[in-house]
Formats: C-alpha cells, sequence, structure tokens
C-alpha cells in the first residue's frame, strides 16, 4: 500500500521548497508562456497592421524577455515540481496519472510543440520584418504557440480542478470502472480556466508595461502607444477574471471556503479575517490602482508605479496559490486521499491491521509495536504521516507544538487531529499501539538529549 520510500527534508520541510518552486514557476508559466504569447500576437497583429516597426521592436524585445523566463525559470521549476511530487505525494501523483494518463499524455505533446512554435516564432522574428510576404507567416506561428500555450494550462488546470472538485467521479465504482470523463469535466474545471485565462492575460499585460517603461526611455511615442495598449488589455481582463472566479469560488465545499481564512493569512492570524481580506485588497489596489494611473499618465509614471504594479499583481498570485492549496486541506484529492497519502476508503482497515503493517520500505523489525521499538516505530509514523506539513525542528516545527506536552497530552491530541479546531488536518491512521508509538517518539522531542541536540546542529 506504502510502496514509497521516505524522503525527509529536516530544515525546510517540503512543503516550504514546493511552494517556493510552484509560485516561481506559475510566475512564468501564466506570464511569460500563456498570458505573454497571447498578448504578443496581439501586439504583432497590431504592429502589421498599423506597419509600425518600433511597436514591432518593442514586441520583440518583450517576447526576448518572456522566452528567457519561460526557457530558463519556467523550464526548471516545472521540472522541480515534478521532482518535488513525487519525492513528496508520491501516491497523490501516481493516482492522478492513472486517472488522466492519456490527457497527461497529449498535454506533454502538446508542451513540446509549444516550445518548438515558441522557438521558430522568435529565433525567425528578424527574417521576417515589417511589409514582406513572410511577415503573415511568421504571425501565424505566434498565434500557434499562443493557442498551444494555453492549451497545455487547460489540461493542467483541469487536473488541478480535479484534486479539489472530483465531482462525479468519486460516485462511480472507482477504481474498478472510473469514470474519466467525470474527472476531466469536474464542477471547477471551466472556471478555474476561465479565471487563470484571464488573470494571465492581465498579469502578462502588466509585465508588458512594466518592461515598456525600460524599453522606451527615449521614444515617448512608442511609450504611449505601448502602455495604452498593454493597459487597454490589463483594464479588459480585470471584471472577467473576477467573474469567473466567483464562479470558481462557488463550486468549492463549504469545509474547503471556511478554511480560505487560514489559507490566505496564517493559523496565527485565523481569528482575525479582516488581516486576510485587508491583504488582498491592499494587494488588488496595488495592482490596478498603479496599473490605471500607469495607463493614464503613460509619459509621467516614475518607475516605483510600474514597480508596484508589478509587485501587487506577484502577490495576488502567490496568495491565490497558496489559498487554492492549503483549503484543499486536509485533503491532497478532496474525498478521495489525505494529504499524507493515505485513502480515505484504507482508513477504517488500517486502523485495525495497523498502518505500518502495509509500509514496504519500513523494516520488517519496526512494522509491529513493542516495548522495544515503541519510540522508533512512532519516528517512522511520524515521517510516514506528519512530514508531509511539517519538520521535526525546522519550518512549522513539530517540536514546538508539542513543547511542554507529556505523552500523556500528545496521545489525547493525536487522537483529535482533525478536529474543529483543526479542520486542515488529516486524522491519524493506525491502530492504539500505533497512536502510543507516535506519542511516546513525539515526547522524546521534549527531552533534554533531543535539545541538546538541536543546539549543536
Amino acid at each position: 500500500m506504502f510502496d514509497y520510500p521516505i524522503f525527509d527534508m529536516p530544515l525546510l520541510g517540503h512543503r516550504l521548497i514546493f511552494a517556493f518552486d510552484a509560485i516561481v514557476h506559475v510566475f512564468i508559466s501564466h506570464g511569460a508562456a500563456v498570458g505573454g504569447s497571447i498578448i504578443l500576437v496581439l501586439a504583432q497583429h497590431v504592429a502589421i497592421r498599423d506597419n509600425d516597426k518600433a511597436f514591432d521592436d518593442l514586441a520583440y524585445k518583450i517576447l526576448f524577455t518572456f522566452f528567457v523566463l519561460a526557457t530558463a525559470i519556467g523550464a526548471l521549476t516545472g521540472i522541480g515540481i515534478w521532482v518535488h511530487v513525487n519525492i513528496i505525494n508520491p501516491a497523490a501523483i501516481g493516482a492522478l496519472l492513472r486517472v488522466f494518463f492519456w490527457k497527461w499524455f497529449i498535454e506533454w505533446i502538446v508542451f513540446n510543440i509549444e516550445m518548438v512554435f515558441l522557438l521558430w516564432w522568435f529565433l525567425t522574428w528578424k527574417k521576417y520584418p515589417l511589409g514582406t510576404p513572410g511577415k503573415r507567416f511568421h504571425f501565424k506561428l505566434g498565434v500557434t504557440y499562443a493557442v498551444s500555450s494555453w492549451f497545455t494550462m487547460a489540461i493542467i488546470t483541469a487536473i488541478l480542478g480535479f484534486m479539489m472538485t472530483p465531482g462525479q467521479w468519486l460516485s462511480s465504482e472507482f477504481p474498478a470502472k472510473p469514470d474519466y470523463l467525470a474527472s476531466l469535466f469536474n464542477p471547477s474545471w471551466f472556471p478555474s480556466l476561465g479565471f487563470r485565462t484571464f488573470f494571465s492575460v492581465a498579469w502578462a499585460a502588466a509585465a508588458s508595461m512594466f518592461l515598456t517603461w525600460f524599453f522606451t526611455k527615449h521614444d515617448p511615442v512608442l511609450r504611449l502607444k505601448a502602455i495604452r495598449f498593454f493597459g487597454r488589455m490589463l483594464l479588459i481582463c480585470v471584471p472577467i477574471f473576477l467573474l469567473f472566479g466567483a464562479w470558481y469560488y462557488a463550486q468549492f465545499p463549504q469545509q474547503a471556503k471556511d478554511l480560505f481564512t487560514i489559507g490566505a493569512v496564517t493559523r496565527q492570524f485565523a481569528t482575525q479575517p479582516v488581516l486576510a481580506i485587508g491583504m488582498t485588497i491592499a494587494l488588488f489596489i496595488m495592482a490596478l490602482g498603479a496599473g490605471v494611473y500607469f495607463y493614464l499618465n503613460p509619459l509621467k509614471s516614475p518607475l516605483i508605479v510600474a514597480s508596484v504594479m508589478l509587485v501587487g499583481c506577484m502577490g495576488l498570485i502567490a496568495e491565490f496559490e497558496r489559498v487554492r492549496v492549503f483549503v484543499r486541506k486536509p485533503y491532497i484529492i478532496y474525498g478521495y486521499m489525505y494529504a499524507n497519502g493515505v485513502r480515505v476508503i484504507d482508513v477504517p482497515l488500517l486502523n485495525e491491521e495497523g498502518f505500518l503493517k502495509h509500509a514496504a520500505f519500513v523494516p520488517e523489525e519496526f512494522r509491529k509495536v513493542t516495548p522495544e521499538n515503541k519510540v522508533k516505530t512512532g519516528e517512522y509514523l511520524y515521517q510516514m504521516q506528519c512530514r508531509y506539513c511539517h519538520t521535526v525542528n525546522g519550518v512549522n516545527a513539530i517540536a514546538a507544538r508539542v513543547k511542554g506536552w507529556d505523552e500523556k497530552t500528545i496521545y489525547a491530541r493525536i487522537g483529535s487531529l482533525n478536529s474543529p479546531a483543526t479542520p486542515f488536518m488529516p486524522p491519524f491512521t493506525g491502530t492504539d499501539d500505533e497512536r502510543q508509538a507516535l506519542a511516546a517518539y513525539l515526547a522524546t522531542l521534549n527531552t533534554p538529549t533531543f535539545a541538546a541536540k538541536t543546539v549543536q546542529r
């Protein structure tokens, strides 16, 4: 059942590293790839229509920046996501691959097509100057790149939507007769796709306005035209992605909606929801307010205005990704698999037979709790059920959570992990002996010996 080795990240923890990688990847994939391709294809169309070489050259300079970001940082963080998810939760990625195998296979093919046309479009830009017959052909390369880039996001969005709203998939006879159409056309796919599409275009437009500030310092006429063009794209997209966002939010289970405040800020501020609302409004005002000012005053706006706009957009993206993942808790696939890789359907069996009995990479002598191995088996249980979100003494340290608690108190707390106080935590899975073993191990984190080891590190 748990046929994967244990890989621990003792200081930073899995979730912080993955969050950093994933958010940077979204910055690039949404801005430089999906939204960037749409924005720059439209910009090239305007340059061809107006026979405006300066505008065409500006579009190329912005594409050069997006090209470097997409092929270097974007590709690297994309691979990093695959490495991370396979290390953190191989059971979850295995489940998703079984459900979406052919869809993901198609996405990989389309992604390669996307990269081919990006290279083709970028590397031949200077080969087809304005006014030549080949420029129309070159424009079609950009359109193909934009369509394929959006299509890759469409498939990935279906998978991400499925993780939150599996819909009728759980009502099918899975795994004997999985309903693949239900998995693809899950309730949040279309609204989340619309939200991400128009948010991507708005984000790319903001990034293009920021870059235009640098590339048009000595050409006020070009700056005015470019800022107004990209600014219109930004302002058009804002109300549309807000509408899709409201539709997307409506698809979330109520339990997930209840976690939005904690997801937007932190658990420490969960009792002050005004902070979450205030932070979101502040970021939105930064992005939109600075964007509108830049749009209305393209020739007088200082760099700080463009920078505030960009920071606001990035903050909104980071907050959205954090909230989207957090509110899915205690699940990683909603209603099907908990965040620690335990399938909901397996909990009764594991509670009866024992969690460690089915752990292939735990040595045989530690698959049954005895007085001699109690603490060590407890450590294995921590690694297999807790390390997904916690470290021992680093980020989100479990040692800090149990500080000052004795074994009896810890044992009682383990029995109420998934409670109204902490609804985002998966329940402990295993026998009572295993629960006592985990409590025994966690209690050792309060001992002077452990504290001494921590200081020495």
